[in-house]
């Protein structure tokens, strides 16, 4: 059974009382469930797993620790050997991290019993003792295993990222941060789950807020492949935009994504973009079937609940609009799931092409047909050679 970081109407009150747009996202979202690990051994696990890899790589990974040690213990951890650890998709310096902190958990070097007596400073000090953890790790581990209550990490991407959107900002600089650090306290661990919120665009910011906030930028570049050249978007490290340049919709995705977003466009590679112009070169050799990525999905909950049941079919495989709606647990919403499928912005790496017609037909796509049944003959071919 999942496990929550658990706060309740006083932490809610206190906040909203100290931050008028902060209450208005409240309001908005209600209460919000962010998982916890509660055994910090574990905790510190799944952390170095996750760390310098994407949140689905890290989703995969992180099941085959679970599945091959049972419980994630420093005692199962030193039972198996390093190659064999390896082989669930760590690398060696994530193995040696996990085995050096199992050793010291085990010989008593480090207390886990000492450590919920500490401050907040010197449990982070205590933490970054261990190899792989760092400021930001420890702060992690406090807040979602510890369930410490004042936590707000000035080095967390998404937090500076919620900041400004909620409040306008350019740029958190140090003394800014302090300023809500201070506004939030004691309870920024509650503040700190909102301002995710709003920086993963799961809520919408307050209009007065959005109205005032600096224009975001997407960078953009394209990128030319044998189906038709297509536009790579990236934003704040995450790729947001790929789609037809040639596309039977007009601009309707960059309309769209400039309003979601609060954006423009700038003509620009990026370290994103660049990367995915290489998968997708993998992609189009027939070298790579699915694709690791940091996402931005820029939608309605319903329409990024559709795309998520997209990335699950197969590739080589197709599924008619009736079979999508009932993956998304959507039966009789058949129209409304094909309308979700048509405004995907993340063409091919989002696989929109692999839904078809009841009766087989191609039925509509936004490269045009063409461009789908290129993309469905070339995954097919590739899925029957092997």
């Amino acid at each position: 059974m999942a496990d929550y970081f658990e706060y309740g109407e006083k932490e809610i009150n206190y906040l909203k009382a100290r931050d008028k747009r902060l209450a208005e996202v409240i309001d908005k979202a209600g209460f919000l469930k962010r998982e916890i690990i509660r055994d910090l051994y574990a905790a510190l696990v799944h952390s170095i797993v996750g760390q310098q890899i994407s949140t689905k790589a890290h989703r995969t990974v992180w099941n085959r620790v679970k599945t091959a040690l049972g419980d994630v213990t420093p005692e199962n951890v030193l039972k198996l050997a390093p190659e064999e650890l390896q082989r669930l998709g760590l690398s060696f310096r994530k193995v040696s991290y996990m085995r050096s902190a199992a050793q010291k958990f085990i010989n008593g070097e480090f207390s886990v019993e000492n450590i919920y007596d500490m401050s907040d400073d010197q449990v982070e000090t205590y933490l970054s003792q261990l190899a792989g953890i760092g400021q930001w790790s420890a702060q992690m581990l406090m807040l979602f295993s510890m369930c410490r209550q004042n936590i707000l990490s000035f080095q967390d991407l998404g937090i500076q990222r919620g900041l400004r959107m909620l409040y306008g900002h350019k740029k958190i600089t140090p003394e800014l941060f302090e300023k809500y650090r201070k506004r939030y306290s004691p309870y920024c661990s509650v503040a700190s789950l909102y301002l995710w919120a709003v920086a993963s665009g799961d809520i919408e910011i307050p209009l007065r807020s959005r109205k005032n906030a600096n224009i975001r930028i997407i960078s953009v570049q394209n990128y030319r492949s044998p189906a038709g050249e297509l536009l790579l978007g990236s934003t704040e490290g995450m790729l947001c935009m790929c789609d037809w340049v040639e596309n039977i919709h007009g601009n309707v995705v960059k309309n769209r994504l400039q309003r979601l977003l609060h954006a423009d466009f700038k003509q620009e590679r990026s370290s994103v973009t660049l990367e995915a112009a290489r998968q997708l070169d993998e992609y189009f050799a027939g070298a790579r079937q699915t694709f690791d990525l940091p996402l931005l999905f820029a939608g309605t909950d319903f329409q990024k609940r559709v795309w998520t049941e997209l990335q699950k079919i197969p590739f080589g495989s197709t599924v008619s609009y009736a079979a999508l709606a009932r993956l998304a647990c959507m039966p009789k919403a058949v129209r409304a799931v094909a309308n979700a499928n048509g405004a995907n912005a993340l063409s091919i790496i989002v696989p929109c092409h692999r839904v078809i017609g009841n009766n087989g037909t191609l039925t509509g796509y936004g490269g045009g047909l063409s461009a789908k049944k290129f993309l469905l003959e070339l995954e097919q071919k590739k899925d029957r050679q092997e």
